[in-house]
């Protein structure tokens, strides 16, 4: 044994410790969900060759490499899978906000008030002398227009907010893309000096980080061939090196942000996937709708009961007073309806058709709008001006009426004539219908999308999560291997005391 055996009893020792360190950092990261398990890769340090001699001594171990134990493939799926979840989770969440402000699920919601509403005008038909319950009708529709109004101003409050999450949201963006740009030119960095520096850590949070991203937006992404990550959207660079093209917000007509490219300026279609998506399409197009079919209804009943009202008496026998029961801007009716002030003076509240004081036509003809086909299935359609509806062409039929002899046959078979199809009761009931399934569907895809995404998880841990049972293992294995080398280095030196010390000894 010569000083070669010494040196290579000591590479195995500097190999070990480098092991027992590695397990050691795998240990403390044991919680962190980000963290990648690394192993250190043990190798043969190079051969030493002696050319007279035709042969050639080995000089020990070396530590090569500090490995990741993970698979790539895993993290592709899941990213893929990670914006089609971010979209559904979002969308099942401001599903769900909706459903709250409608709040049809307890005695308070629009339902209960409308049904107490049309209570009111049936008492009022039976006395329509009666002064206490024309009170009560008015205290109803008053109810009537507030709950409108409220709901109308929660959903205009929740559409505020998702603009600013949407904001908020492009604006994490932003910052995730800035710090992968950073971590590339790290990781760049780490990889020039060898297996001397080990960019591991760093790359943890550079996929922590990937993660989170493919959450808001459908990234993909690749590595080049310098080792950075490529980042693209719609099959354009966010991410290359150095280059960097964060997201644009820019504030259109309505105020509302937009997410635009920064170097072109063009308009990005997220096409329905990423918490970013979510937002968008929560705030433009699925907010917009339940509001504008409860304009429809809104719109539609209150510009017929103020045709039929108009056309009615009040307790004296006067001509028809030609009052509207609500006053509402036709553009916007849930967030402008309220009951005509005129009325707070319940006499004018017109119930009769003849002028004669026992007279309850009027009020008859009101209450029998709730079996009358008002609206249709398909109330809404576009057209270069926006949004038309169908009370719109309610209105331009009232304003063709002149004169009314027989209200049942004039107005009610008259709107039978228009060939619609659902009764407001049935029209706001399929309102609440269509919100449950379409949320009931938004929770059931976000669901399935989260069953799947963890099973690759768990199946990613088993392959990157830290077992403390498998660290311990390998911590005797390596601590056993130190020792051995330790002893070798021991016995060495004990074989080199003896020579040297002993050399011309005599006895």
């Amino acid at each position: 044994m010569s000083f070669g055996g010494l040196y290579i009893s000591i590479s195995g020792i500097y190999a070990n410790k480098k092991s027992l360190d590695t397990l050691s950092h795998n240990i403390a990261n044991a919680n962190n969900k980000n963290y990648v398990r690394q192993s250190a890769i043990h190798g043969e340090s190079r051969y030493t060759t002696n050319v007279q001699a035709r042969f050639q001594k080995g000089t020990g171990v070396d530590v090569q490499q500090i490995r990741q134990i993970r698979d790539e493939f895993l993290d592709l799926r899941i990213r893929n899978e990670n914006a089609l979840y971010g979209y559904y989770s979002t969308k099942s969440e401001m599903l769900g906000e909706i459903e709250a402000i409608f709040n049809e699920m307890t005695t308070s919601g629009l339902q209960n008030v409308m049904d107490d509403f049309w209570n009111a005008w049936e008492e009022l038909y039976k006395e329509p002398d009666s002064l206490t319950i024309r009170g009560l009708l008015h205290e109803t529709a008053v109810a009537f227009t507030t709950t409108i109004n409220h709901i109308n101003t929660q959903l205009n409050n929740l559409q505020f907010d998702l603009n600013k999450e949407m904001i908020n949201r492009a604006e994490e963006i932003n910052g995730l893309l800035e710090d992968i740009v950073q971590l590339n030119k790290i990781i760049r960095k780490a990889d020039g000096y060898g297996s001397n520096m080990s960019p591991n850590d760093f790359l943890d949070d550079l996929n922590g980080k990937l993660d989170r991203l493919s959450e808001l937006i459908p990234i993909k992404y690749y590595h080049n061939q310098h080792g950075d990550v490529v980042v693209t959207l719609n099959g354009r660079d966010l991410i290359n090196e150095d280059y960097y093209n964060p997201l644009k917000i820019e504030i259109d007509y309505k105020n509302h942000g937009q997410v635009h490219w920064s170097d072109t300026g063009e308009l990005i279609d997220l096409a329905g996937q990423g918490e970013l998506g979510g937002h968008i399409d929560a705030r433009d197009k699925i907010l917009p709708e339940y509001r504008d079919r409860l304009n429809i209804l809104v719109g539609t009943l209150a510009s017929v009961i103020n045709a039929i009202h108009r056309n009615g008496h009040t307790l004296e026998d006067v001509p028809a007073t030609g009052l509207d029961f609500f006053k509402f801007d036709i553009k916007n009716p849930s967030a402008s309806i309220k009951v005509n002030p005129e009325l707070g003076d319940f006499d004018k509240i017109a119930t009769s058709l003849t002028g004669a004081r026992g007279d309850g036509e009027i009020a008859r003809a009101i209450l029998s709008l709730r079996n009358v086909d008002l609206l249709d299935k398909f109330d809404a359609y576009l057209d270069a001006s926006g949004v038309r509806y169908v009370h719109e062409d309610i209105e331009n039929w009232i304003g063709s009426l002149t004169t009314i002899d027989n209200v049942d046959e004039d107005i009610i078979d008259s709107l039978k004539a228009l060939g619609l199809s659902l009764t407001t009761d049935e029209y706001y009931k399929e309102l609440i219908l269509d919100l449950s399934l379409e949320r009931e569907e938004a929770i059931q895809m976000a669901n399935n999308q989260d069953i799947l995404i963890r099973q690759l998880d768990q199946r990613r841990q088993e392959i990157s999560a830290v077992s403390l049972d498998e660290e311990m293992a390998n911590m005797i294995k390596y601590q056993h291997s130190y020792v051995a080398n330790s002893r070798v280095v021991n016995a060495i030196d004990e074989m080199l005391e003896k020579i040297i010390n002993g050399i011309g000894v005599t006895r």
